[in-house]
């Protein structure tokens, strides 16, 4: 106990900074408990205020006080107390006249344009009336020039962000708030004008033009690739950034380079310092005053401010200057420097500016990755009692420099391996060699030298132009490098979602590992006791995952909510696991349900292999999100009905199909009816001839085709309809009659009023309804009348759009059925 004391007094700042966080994290958990913490910290304050005065030292009360800082500071996002005049008393109302500023850099692709605008004003056919706050506007159509600082005038609804309600779903609507943006407003480029342009004056304005200017000499110096990521590391721009580059470089595991960060400010400084001290050594009334590093540590402020700012500035990079800038500024300081009490201090200031960073990817990240490596450093030194290289004393130092940067990336990786699981599902097991290839070249010359281009370009644009070559030069064959190791089959491989708990004990058993090695041995009987404990909670971490992904016997199936789509998964007793459709939009390349929805849900369940999946009919919002499952999971087979479409979804369905080695048995002759440790599952429709009836009958649509497959587990049984409609229930009465008769419906076509006919619920007789449909549809599905009619049989009705994702868990016996967002129900 003494020394850890002597530790948290040694390092004060991290008990504190640790206290700090866990209030931020329970204000999020558990907000709008203001006066109470303010109370609390008020009795903490005055407190600590008395044990100064009497000179008494005190260990809890700083904590507690810190702890109710940090709830209150998150507060204004969490709880925020809005206006009469804010616009989130306007949303979901009638379509409104907008008039603002925007103020963010728009971001364009050939649809769409979409930026951040500051309200000004809204009007209704009534009034016309003063409005404040932010909105995300997204502008579709032939629209104009737009630029930051333009006010411009729209009509639109403002809606709310919602989420997609299933469980591992990511938060968007608290992602935006916590960007101070309160709604969303869409509309087309015929009505939006342009009230007036941005004025050309001010700093912002300068700084924008140079951006301008040095983007253009970018873009006539290589390949569009290597401009694209010159762009991103030079000025911050990553809309050139194609996808598939995107891939590319989080495949080798150097995808943190696009984004400008850290690394990017850490290079800058450290080549500004070691330059400015370089030339400060010339200096002799500097020598004389021993001023040489806290010279060069002053003026390598001035770099790294310009660098952020030409950068624009964003959340990360704003992070990213703070953090350099207080150890730099520890320079100044006529003390020993802890560079793990400094990083504290550095992320305390950021945590006080901004509370909401601790939810940063790019915060959690950057901080852990740092962390690690000044952790890691200290205990190689405590294992040498000398430097870190000095376990190996006959090195040049070229080679101690390799040395260390070998030793810090393999920390920086391991580090912040749980965070990378975490948020993309994705490890790179080429990482370690990407970053000793990458980072030396991209941060150490490449940025230095796009940096060195902005501050010639005002003294002479070709030297500027011939520096920015060079740099891309340097960049191209890096990529080429990049791209290849990308292309190997073992490049990455995507992970299962790793829980907070599974996350905890990785650093605790990383940091018992780390303990063991460290001389003098002080720790290590700790450091096993906790090793050993960790490993056991692991073992039962594996045997509950066990347990709930193999070992269980009763039957499961999850209604995801996939907004206006259908998806389901069926958890088989023994566990095989069935995805019948995977909803999707239109169009992939806005928003890809597979990688958004199905992907983060199925990884949160620990599941990486699907046996079969079902594609009731090749509808958009049926298909398109199986495509990435079909390609990033393991698939063992894909049932379709067989009916070929002519759209790019279906296509590409094949196309994976057949480059993945997934079966896909054809319709007529695939047996249908399986039978999988005790759950029957049957496809009951459409006919075997159905191609050829279409002939003759005209209403045999993709949606009246759709298969209809029939799960049961003992007595308990569940029907898929598709989006069969009223002439496809009725064929489907006549030809299995009392066989339809189940448990729980997902109903036909997302309850339009062309489908539930009251002869085919009559047969079906449902206790539960289950309802998969956007919010506020365009479609104005489920219609009401077929809600009536679900209200006559007597059924209980749940919407995904209202309750989320509805989980249906049965033993054979009895049924219980649980959405994600408790709703009242239709009795």
């Amino acid at each position: 106990m003494k020394a850890m004391a002597d530790k948290m007094f040694f390092r004060p700042i991290i008990p504190l900074l640790l206290a700090m966080m866990a209030g931020i994290m329970a204000g999020i958990w558990l907000p709008d408990k203001m006066l109470w913490a303010a109370g609390l910290g008020i009795v903490c304050f005055g407190h600590i205020c008395h044990s100064i005065w009497r000179k008494k030292a005190i260990l809890l009360t700083p904590l507690i006080f810190y702890l109710t800082c940090g709830y209150l500071s998150v507060q204004p996002w969490v709880a925020p107390r809005f206006p009469p005049d804010h616009i989130t008393h306007f949303l979901n109302s009638t379509p409104l006249k907008i008039d603002g500023t925007i103020q963010s850099n728009p971001s364009e692709n050939p649809r769409r344009i979409r930026f951040v605008l500051k309200t000004e004003s809204i009007a209704s056919t009534h009034q016309l009336q003063p409005a404040r706050g932010s909105i995300q506007v997204t502008v579709y159509g032939n629209h104009p020039k737009l630029t930051r600082g333009d006010r411009i005038s729209f009509t639109s609804k403002i809606r709310p962000f919602r989420n997609f309600k299933n469980p591992g779903a990511f938060n968007y609507r608290r992602y935006m708030s916590f960007r101070k943006i309160w709604g969303a407003a869409y509309t087309s480029a015929k009505n939006l004008k342009v009230l007036s342009r941005s004025k050309p004056q001010g700093v912002m304005w300068r700084i924008q033009r140079i951006r301008d200017k040095i983007s253009q000499l970018i873009d006539h110096s290589a390949g569009a690739d290597t401009n694209a990521v010159l762009k991103a590391l030079i000025i911050g721009d990553r809309s050139g950034i194609s996808r598939k580059l995107y891939d590319v470089f989080n495949r080798t595991g150097v995808g943190h380079l696009l984004a400008i960060s850290g690394l990017h400010i850490g290079m800058i400084a450290s080549f500004a310092f070691f330059v400015f001290r370089a030339l400060l050594s010339f200096v002799n009334p500097i020598l004389w005053h021993a001023w040489t590093r806290k010279g060069a540590a002053l003026l390598s402020l001035v770099p790294v401010c310009i660098y952020g700012v030409l950068s624009g500035m964003s959340p990360s990079t704003q992070r990213a200057v703070i953090m350099v800038g207080v150890f730099l500024f520890t320079f100044l300081l006529e003390r020993e420097r802890d560079a793990i009490n400094t990083l504290a201090v550095a992320a305390m200031v950021i945590l006080i500016i901004n509370p909401v960073s601790l939810y940063s990817i790019s915060f959690q990240f950057s901080f852990t990755a740092v962390f690690c490596i000044l952790y890691g450093f200290s205990r190689l030194a405590d294992t040498s009692r000398q430097q870190p290289w000095a376990v190996m004393p006959k090195l040049s130092a070229v080679q101690k420099q390799v040395y260390c940067f070998f030793f810090a990336s393999i920390f920086a990786v391991l580090g912040s391996m749980p965070i990378v699981m975490k948020n993309f599902n994705q490890v790179s097991l080429v990482g370690l060699l990407g970053n000793l290839l990458a980072v030396p070249i991209i941060g150490a010359m490449v940025v230095p030298m796009g940096l060195l281009s902005v501050f010639l370009y005002p003294l002479s644009t070709a030297a500027a132009n011939g520096v920015i070559h060079l740099a891309a030069i340097i960049l191209s064959p890096t990529l080429g490098v990049i791209s290849f190791l990308s292309e190997l089959p073992f490049a990455a491989v995507k992970t299962v979602t790793p829980s907070a708990f599974e996350i905890i004990g990785y650093y605790l058993l990383g940091w018992a590992m780390m303990e063991a090695i460290r001389k003098p041995a002080a720790n290590r009987k700790h450091a096993a006791a906790l090793a050993v404990i960790v490993l056991l909670a692991f073992g039962a971490d594996i045997g509950y995952w066990l347990h709930k992904r193999v070992w269980h016997r009763d039957f499961r199936t999850t209604v995801i909510d996939v907004s206006q789509g259908n998806a389901a998964l069926l958890e088989l007793p023994g566990g095989k696991n069935i995805l019948i459709d995977g909803g999707g939009f239109s169009d992939n390349s806005t928003f890809d349900i597979g990688e958004r929805v199905l992907a983060p849900f199925l990884w949160s369940k620990k599941i990486t292999r699907i046996d079969t999946m079902i594609l009731t009919h090749p509808n958009s919002d049926h298909l398109n999100g199986l495509l990435y499952i079909a390609r990033h999971f393991g698939v063992n087979q894909i049932w379709t009905n067989g009916e070929a479409v002519h759209s790019i979804g279906y296509r590409r369905l094949l196309r994976i199909a057949e480059e993945k080695g997934i079966q896909m048995p054809e319709f007529p002759s695939f047996v249908k009816a399986h039978d999988y440790n005790g759950v029957r599952l049957e496809i009951l429709y459409p006919p075997g001839n159905f191609q050829l009836l279409k002939k003759w009958d005209k209403w045999r649509s993709v949606n009246n085709n759709s298969l209809v497959v029939k799960a049961r587990y003992g007595a308990i049984s569940i029907l898929f309809p598709g989006d069969i409609m009223h002439e496809a229930e009725k064929e489907l009465v006549a030809l299995k009659g009392a066989r339809l008769k189940s448990t729980v419906l997902i109903s036909p076509h997302h309850g339009s009023k062309a489908s539930s006919s009251e002869v085919f619920l009559e047969k079906v007789s449902p206790k539960w309804v289950i309802v998969s449909s956007g919010w506020k549809n365009r479609f104005g599905f489920p219609h009401p009348l077929v809600m009536k009619r679900y209200e006559k049989l007597g059924s209980k009705v749940l919407n995904t759009a209202e309750s989320g994702a509805v989980t249906i868990s049965t033993d054979g016996r009895m049924v219980t059925v649980r959405p994600f967002e408790p709703k009242q129900l239709n009795q």
